[in-house]
């Protein structure tokens, strides 16, 4: 991750000293040497950063000198963010409606030539030299304490086996007889197919293998049975001469030097007269080239050979062709309670198991469905003996217990196979809360308004986004997917161990604090980069919140009513921002207005569920480096800001579901940079100076994904829909259109926009569809009405059944005592 960060400073070193930008870093005399040697120094550390992080979970030495580079890495970071903000100032078209670089009209230098512009460059030029110093000792203390090239034991994929106590292994039985009716209906197959099992590290892909391997019908449907563990590195001479060693010993002792081509020859030759079953376990290797031969040489097995494969990667079983690929799901939570209880309670009393039984039931609802989570945390506690034993593992947060690194051992094996700028993009998740729905769109801006999407070309930064997001769904990291009519992701969770685990990767960086009422808030013994306030009241809100000023992500969630003075001190001392989100707040707009001043370096603002913000502050416009503006769900919103044309690094633009947003300033039209834009109004009848119309899309042509446009006006001007030259939006995967006058017709609108025949276009009428929606709200109620009448109804009658249940044993109870009696 920290090389991520190195990668994307060198990126903005490289550009800002390039031809006449050199002179800007001549703050002040020898301020260029500064720069190039911390130039030199980024790009030592970047070659040796990915072997480091691979080692701060093992060494803390190695985790103290890794954290004081990250701090020096975002502070410079900072500086160069201060410096181009500067530039970009003074070299902005006084219109407002354009910023363009005049380097060969305004050098650096003359930009910032009197006054305070003398102080702000001198002031540059001093952290310049600082970061310098400090980068220089952590050099130092790296070459010092000898931190990346001593030996430390590493995490490492442990080599699998078939040999396994099957009465162990619980929770899978119904999964295990329908991969086993699979593989014994192969007979009929010419081809050798694959069954791969997929899912997260720790879900029980190698337990389920060894449970089908063991299984006495398949050891007997099978005239050879081999275990292979295929893990990194994924060596084919090694895997050959395993499965050559299994098949036949004596051909393998044969070969005096063991190649791939000579083993595989030996292998296919001696499958011609088997019937075999392969299981390779673990498999992380995607590349087609290395399993081309060994398919190849499987070919010649009997029909009715099968190859089992289980991977934590979708995209393998993709490499693989298999035509089962079979998704692992999580264990019920009283699986997890009886593998947990055979691990914990082995060699106790069934008093014993009487006595903590209730408090084992949860904390083996804390596995979460994890089979392997629950049986390391049993084998924890064989060694707790009474009830306040159990009771502190309980109470323990898993990510900050003494038996963490155990319990995750798995996930960092999957962590550390990401490329870095992935591992970075992952742990920022850490800033959502545990069962967070998360919106693929939203999150991607989130990555790149820290900058960790990197790329020569702008414009790709989304695409980069979206890959990195796969690249993470196909390894399990993330779940529970809603996907639109085409397929794609809206949305997604993380499962709750994953969510755990990033936040033990991100300790003291990434931290929520829950505020109660009548309580401050100190977090200066951290090193917060990204806070997540929950504020239950203003009243008794933080005051004394300590060590905020370099913060980079500020979330702060409330349904309390806002505190002005209390938020402006907060962001008022939060000037490095890059994410700021405001979730459900009563906000008034001055209170919005009045905490942007400072907020030079934030990217990404998100105003999403907040109240009484009737209009959107036109001080908002000012943040010159905002990419990302999210106001959805602001359901008092009336108006945007009038200045909006100004932001014209703006790419993101949500306003979804704002019921009574009904202004659009014509400076939209200005947004040329904008990506996404998600539920906007258009006049389709007019094009004046005031409001947005359909015609000034005309050069958003860098807007993809789904377009939603609403439609305002009761005649189509046909010029000015032509206008909005659709055909050159080529990014746009599909659009939307509402239309809500009954005077405009469908067919009229198509061909005045005239799509293109890729283009998806959907219309809609809003005011049938309106009608449609109430008649289908009635019968609805309806429905609900006459199922409750049954309900009802069925309920009186099983009343009058017990009651006369009742009576008839009263009148049997009466007659027997009499009966008695007499």
């Amino acid at each position: 991750m920290a090389e991520a960060i190195v990668s994307a400073i060198l990126e903005q070193m490289t550009a800002i000293t390039i031809d006449k930008a050199i002179e800007a870093w001549s703050l002040v005399q020898g301020s260029e040497k500064e720069v190039k040697r911390l130039e030199t120094n980024f790009k030592a550390l970047r070659l040796e950063l990915e072997d480091a992080e691979e080692k701060e979970y093992e060494d803390k030495r190695v985790k103290h000198w890794l954290d004081k580079f990250r701090d020096v890495s975002y502070d410079m970071e900072d500086v160069l963010d201060e410096w181009e903000t500067a530039v970009q100032q003074l070299q902005t078209d006084p219109s407002g409606s354009a910023s363009v670089r005049k380097w060969k009209v305004c050098p650096f230098v003359s930009c910032f030539s009197s006054g305070s512009q003398v102080v702000r460059r001198y002031n540059i030029a001093t952290k310049i030299k600082e970061i310098k110093e400090e980068v220089d000792g952590i050099v130092r203390d790296k070459v010092r304490f000898e931190l990346i090239k001593r030996k430390i034991k590493q995490p490492r994929r442990p080599e699998t086996t078939s040999f396994v106590d099957v009465s162990e292994l619980i929770g899978r039985d119904a999964m295990k007889e329908e991969i086993i009716s699979i593989l014994l209906c192969g007979d009929k197959c010419r081809n050798v197919p694959t069954i791969t099992l997929v899912g997260m590290g720790g879900i029980g892909k190698t337990a389920l293998a060894q449970l089908i391997y063991n299984d006495h019908r398949i050891q007997t449907h099978f005239s050879k049975t081999i275990w292979v563990c295929a893990s990194d590195p994924f060596d084919q001479t090694q895997i050959a001469s395993a499965i050559l060693g299994d098949l036949d010993p004596d051909s393998l002792i044969s070969l005096k030097k063991t190649t791939l081509q000579s083993a595989l020859s030996k292998i296919s030759e001696k499958l011609t007269t088997e019937k075999f079953l392969f299981v390779f376990d673990d498999v992380w290797t995607e590349r087609d080239q290395d399993w081309e031969p060994l398919k190849v040489a499987f070919k010649y097995g009997m029909p009715g050979s099968c190859i089992l494969v289980t991977t934590r990667k979708e995209s393998v079983a993709r490499r693989m062709k298999s035509p089962h690929v079979v998704p692992l799901q999580l264990l019920s939570e009283e699986m997890c309670w009886l593998i947990l209880s055979q691990k914990a309670f082995s060699g106790r009393s069934q008093a014993s198991r009487e006595i903590l039984e209730d408090i084992g039931r949860e904390i083996a609802n804390k596995c979460q469905g994890l089979p392997l989570a629950a049986k390391t945390i049993g084998g924890l506690l064989q060694d707790k003996q009474g009830r306040e034993e159990w009771q502190n593992v309980l109470n323990n947060v898993i990510w900050k217990s003494s038996f963490a690194h155990e319990i995750f051992s798995p996930l960092l094996l999957s962590y550390y196979d990401l490329p870095s700028p992935v591992r970075q993009c992952l742990s920022y998740c850490a800033i959502f809360p545990n069962s967070f729905t998360i919106y693929k769109d939203e999150l991607v801006q989130c990555w790149m308004a820290q900058g960790y999407l990197n790329s020569d070309d702008n414009g790709r930064r989304e695409l980069i986004g979206e890959d990195y997001f796969k690249y993470l769904a196909t390894r399990s990291f993330f779940q529970d997917f809603e996907k639109d009519t085409s397929g794609s992701i809206i949305s997604c969770k993380m499962h709750d161990m994953v969510h755990e685990f990033v936040q033990f990767l991100t300790e003291h960086r990434f931290v929520t604090e829950e505020v109660p009422r009548n309580s401050t808030l100190d977090i200066s013994s951290k090193r917060v980069r990204h806070l997540r306030l929950v504020i239950q009241s203003w009243d008794s809100s933080p005051l004394s919140i300590c060590r905020i000023e370099k913060l980079r992500s500020l979330v702060v969630v409330s349904d309390d009513e806002t505190s002005g003075d209390v938020l402006q001190d907060l962001l008022s001392r939060s000037k490095l921002l890059r994410f700021l989100e405001f979730d459900s707040l009563h906000l008034r707009p001055e209170q919005v207005a009045d905490g942007m001043k400072n907020l030079i370096h934030l990217r990404y603002l998100s105003l999403i569920s907040c109240s009484g913000l009737e209009n959107l502050p036109e001080s908002v416009c000012e943040l010159s480096n905002l990419q990302s503006l999210n106001l959805r769900d602001c359901w008092d919103l009336r108006k945007l800001a009038v200045g909006m044309g100004k932001l014209i690094n703006l790419r993101y633009l949500c306003i979804k579901e704002c019921p009574l947003l009904s202004y659009y300033p014509k400076g939209i039209r200005h947004l040329t940079s904008l990506t996404r834009l998600s539920g906007i109004k258009v006049r389709v009848d007019q094009s004046d100076g005031n409001e947005f119309s359909i015609g000034d899309l005309e050069n958003l042509d860098l807007l993809g994904g789904n377009l939603c446009v609403e439609l305002i006006g009761d005649e189509l001007n046909w010029a000015e829909a032509n206008r909005a030259k659709l055909h050159n939006k080529i990014h746009l995967k599909r659009t939307d259109i509402w239309i809500c006058s009954l005077n405009i017709k469908k067919e009229e609108v198509l061909k005045a926009l005239n799509p293109p025949s890729t283009l998806l276009v959907e219309l809609f009428d809003y005011q049938k569809w309106l009608d449609f929606d109430c008649a289908r709200f009635t019968r609805k109620m309806m429905q609900e009405k006459k199922t409750e009448m049954k309900i009802i109804e069925k309920t009186r009658i099983a009343l009058r059944v017990q009651k006369a249940a009742l009576q008839f044993i009263a009148e049997c109870s009466s007659g027997s005592r009499k009966s008695t009696s007499d």
